[in-house]
């Protein structure tokens, strides 16, 4: 009991570190996709922090598997290179103990996993849409004058200057590369949305658009543009419904299968990769130099280079098969380097 307790008192102080590291480097990516959102829509803080939230099980889903996995490695590592695992080996212990300790805590991981990444992250993943949907029928349309890079719609918008008194925009310029679109100079311009559709009503401007080989002007007193946001209605209802479309021909097969087989496999990571913890962090300290961080890395971007293939060409059939051989791989690099030594 108590090498059983020291070892995953080893394990904490190393997984929690690396998870904190990777959790705030995700977040900080998450921010920056949730600032595109905001970049022309008006959403308050608490509204931020809602979709930050929405996105927290697949955030964590995705930091878990490369935590656990380096943390099981290196604290075996790090046992090994301070002398206390070969100690406790020739007192006796048996490496098939180890594997009885990490046992629990894989289990317990990939358990967690699978509900993160077969239960909550579906939920959250609708509840994210239909918040963006509600938020496009509500919107307030934020541009800032002498701002550029900002769109409505296909259109690309300058503005120099805002009217404070009355809202609207002076001095507008919109460009769009579509085949319909064009280069339009307007003096002024009134900008609402009306039901997810964002109506721009200019005044005294000119178009400028090709037309076979010449350019053609049009000057207007008055003109109206739409644009839809694009909204997307789901019709998923359950978790069983979302996933149930992976098994079946359909519009999102291809996707919702690719997801199912990369969180289904990357759930059953930390359980399948059992003996790759040895087969990585157990060394003589004596004839071995630490290259545990180096096999690390070498054998977790061999095992996501896998995933990435099956997910994408063969994810049903693949996801059936690649856990079994991965976890006999790994029991038999175990047998070979580790289990016939002690």
């Amino acid at each position: 009991m108590r090498v059983k307790n020291y070892i995953f008192h080893s394990f904490a102080q190393v997984f929690f570190p690396i998870f904190l590291v990777l959790f705030f480097i995700a977040s900080v990516v998450i921010f920056i996709r949730i600032a595109g959102v905001t970049f022309v829509v008006k959403i308050s803080f608490l509204e931020l922090l809602a979709l930050y939230f929405y996105t927290l099980p697949i955030m964590v889903f995705f930091v878990v598997p490369i935590s656990f996995f380096i943390a099981c490695s290196l604290c075996l590592s790090r046992l090994c290179y301070d002398y206390e695992l070969p100690v406790l080996f020739a007192l006796g212990l048996n490496p098939n103990k180890i594997i009885k300790i990490f046992l629990g805590i894989a289990l317990l991981a990939s358990f967690s996993l699978m509900i993160l990444s077969l239960v909550l992250t579906p939920l959250s993943d609708m509840s994210y849409k239909k918040f963006l949907e509600d938020r496009k029928n509500s919107i307030n349309i934020n541009l800032k004058p002498g701002e550029f890079g900002q769109r409505i719609g296909d259109w690309l918008v300058y503005i120099q200057d805002k009217n404070k008194e009355t809202g609207d925009y002076e001095n507008i310029v919109l460009l769009s590369f579509d085949k319909n679109g064009g280069l339009i100079l307007a003096n002024t311009a009134n900008i609402y949305n009306n039901n997810s559709i964002i109506e721009a009503i200019l005044g005294n401007g000119t178009v400028y658009r090709t037309k076979l080989d010449t350019i053609e002007k049009i000057t207007f007193d008055s003109l109206i543009l739409r644009s839809s946001l694009d909204t997307k209605n789901s019709n998923v209802l359950n978790v069983f419904e979302y996933w149930k479309s992976a098994f079946y021909e359909n519009p999102r097969q291809k996707k919702s299968a690719r997801n199912f087989s990369l969180y289904v496999l990357l759930s059953l990571s930390p359980l399948i990769s059992l003996y790759f913890y040895l087969v990585i962090g157990i060394k003589n300290p004596r004839y071995h130099k630490n290259y545990t961080i180096a096999q690390t890395m070498i054998v977790m971007g061999i095992f996501y280079g896998f995933v990435y293939v099956i997910s994408n060409y063969i994810p049903l059939l693949g996801t059936a098969i690649f856990p079994i051989v991965w976890f006999v791989v790994g029991y038999l690099l175990y047998k070979q380097f580790i289990k016939r030594y002690y």
